[in-house]
């Protein structure tokens, strides 16, 4: 790979953290969802629809590599090919099974991306994969308007991003590693504050990050939760606000979530009895950290033993200077 060219980007656009729930998230009905992050979701969709970055890197619970120190980057089994979808969910309607997305993937920019984690101290590989649900359900919410349970037989589709490709980074093995995956939003930020030549498109490309979890997520307590009273857990509503504050709040965020870790485990792993869709948040911060950028929580929900926490990870983007 012949060295990158870089050009600082003085208008970054902001990172997401989006809570996608169950696959069923990509109906606004959906009894086990929530119609406000769908709603906010749809929103922030059309505003990068109309900002048009040349491409999104997700950070999803569902893909952990398969070494502490190392991060995984997708690419499609041929050049600027569309990125399959894969299907990890069990159980539920036929029709969810035939859901599709459609979107390229970047292999100049992930060989990109590998390069800088690498640089900066991580382990990296490019590895054939599609996209997890925790990927494509909740871009599929951002950006198509259609789904196969309102509209059971489509025309022939084309891009749902024509003009964006996807590239998926993964998390480490290590999901108790607090710190290395705010290290990671800290290294991937370096893609929303620099343009990179893509040698593809004989031009530079601006990308933005997405980051894919839920802000409480205890499967098992579901069933006990809703016959709670208020139908919440103990648990979630406390967790949901600490990390409302923790994030929108002053100070050291990768300071606060390793106390909280060290000094009160239970309120922790109760919220995330699994640290996966935990560490999609940490990415955020990570992100926002390196130029202590602001944070919003744009939406958020208590249902059971699940969070509905949404945010935004640096400034508005506008069209102005």
């Amino acid at each position: 790979m012949s060295v990158a060219k870089i050009a600082a980007n003085t208008k970054p656009f902001p990172a997401y953290f989006f809570s996608h729930g169950a696959p069923s998230f990509l109906y606004e009905d959906d009894d086990f969802g929530d119609r406000g992050a769908w709603k906010t979701v749809k929103k922030i969709g059309r505003l990068i629809k109309k900002w048009q970055p040349d491409y999104i890197i997700v950070v999803s619970a569902h893909w952990q590599s398969t070494g502490s120190n190392l991060v995984e980057v997708n690419v499609a089994d041929a050049p600027s090919a569309e990125n399959k979808l894969i299907y990890d969910f069990y159980g539920f309607p036929k029709y969810m099974y035939q859901e599709e997305f459609h979107s390229l993937n970047a292999p100049v920019i992930g060989e990109q991306i590998k390069a800088h984690l690498e640089k900066n101290g991580f382990n990296s590989r490019l590895t054939k994969r599609g996209l997890d649900h925790g990927a494509w359900v909740p871009l599929k919410v951002a950006f198509s308007d259609y789904n196969t349970k309102t509209n059971p037989q489509p025309e022939e589709k084309g891009l749902d991003l024509p003009d964006t490709a996807v590239i998926q980074v993964s998390l480490t093995a290590n999901d108790r590693d607090i710190d290395a995956h705010f290290r990671l939003g800290q290294v991937l930020n370096y893609f929303r504050t620099h343009q990179v030549w893509d040698e593809s498109k004989n031009r530079y490309a601006r990308g933005l990050i997405v980051c894919s979890g839920m802000t409480v997520h205890n499967l098992g307590d579901i069933g006990r939760g809703l016959s709670a009273p208020g139908g919440v857990m103990p648990y979630t509503k406390p967790f949901n606000r600490w990390l409302t504050s923790t994030l929108t709040g002053p100070g050291d965020k990768r300071e606060a979530i390793t106390k909280l870790q060290k000094e009160n485990p239970t309120l922790l792993y109760n919220a995330h009895p699994s640290l996966e869709h935990f560490l999609p948040a940490v990415v955020g911060a990570g992100v926002a950290s390196e130029n202590d950028e602001p944070i919003k929580e744009l939406y958020n929900n208590d249902f059971s033993s699940m969070g509905w926490g949404i945010f935004q990870f640096g400034k508005d983007y506008t069209d102005k200077a």
